[in-house]
């Protein structure tokens, strides 16, 4: 199979895999939308067909080229022993995909788990919402244990995991935690930088989406975070 190894096999499974459930997924929410002909679900599949082209082609560079083109362009990590140092600490090895891949079930399992929950106790409207705080409170907790322990999974996981949890929480609560936890997972551990580049990151975010473009961003709907959100929103317009 060309210069092909197991590993870029169920890499490039893991991501296709990723995007069909993600595909499956975008049925949920697949409507029109007045301000936006190609309706609510066009730019997630747009997105999601980028990634499973991405993969296919990198799947298609190592069938050709191997490892060899791959380690020439990045050759300063190699030169700074990252190779070796994935190697020892086994990255490459099957474990350590499934467990990423487990770990990957992460936001998947908040986008179920309360439904099924709420079904199972015949929960009303209040009921599910405390129910799915419960389990985000859960999941955040496991995700804060494995950042200390396994950062580069948690790299791979986090973006879906704030996706997840868009819906009922809104990008104006959650945003700013997220993109302090992008900054620890990158190394940063000083406060104050970390809280002045998340503002100034979320500032102008604000700015473009909000003052600017005029998109309507999560604002959640579950209290109090919806209260932040739609808040933020009447300030800002």
């Amino acid at each position: 199979m060309g210069k092909l190894r197991p590993g870029h096999l169920v890499e490039a499974g893991l991501w296709l895999s990723l995007c069909l459930v993600l595909y499956i997924y975008s049925f949920d929410f697949d409507q029109d939308i007045e301000i936006y002909k190609f309706g609510a679900s066009a730019w997630p599949r747009a997105i999601i067909l980028l990634i499973a082209i991405a993969a296919i082609g990198q799947l298609v560079h190592h069938w050709y080229k191997g490892d060899e083109a791959s380690s020439d362009m990045i050759s300063a990590a190699v030169d700074d022993g990252s190779h070796e140092a994935a190697h020892e600490a086994h990255h490459e090895d099957l474990k350590w995909y499934l467990s990423t891949l487990a770990l990957l079930t992460i936001p998947f399992i908040y986008m179920r788990v309360p439904d099924w929950i709420a079904a199972a106790f015949s929960a009303e409207d209040s009921g599910l919402h405390l129910i799915r705080i419960v389990v985000a409170a859960i999941l955040i907790a496991i995700v804060i244990y494995y950042i200390r322990h396994y950062r580069v999974r948690v790299m791979l996981m986090l973006p879906l995991f704030f996706a997840a949890l868009l819906e009922d929480f809104g990008f104006y609560a959650l945003a700013p935690f997220f993109i302090i936890g992008v900054m620890y997972l990158f190394g940063e551990r000083r406060p104050k930088p970390m809280v002045l580049i998340m503002a100034l990151i979320f500032g102008l975010l604000l700015l473009l989406f909000v003052n600017i473009l005029f998109v309507g961003l999560p604002v959640g709907n579950i209290r109090p975070f919806y209260d932040i959100g739609s808040w933020v929103v009447t300030v800002l317009q």
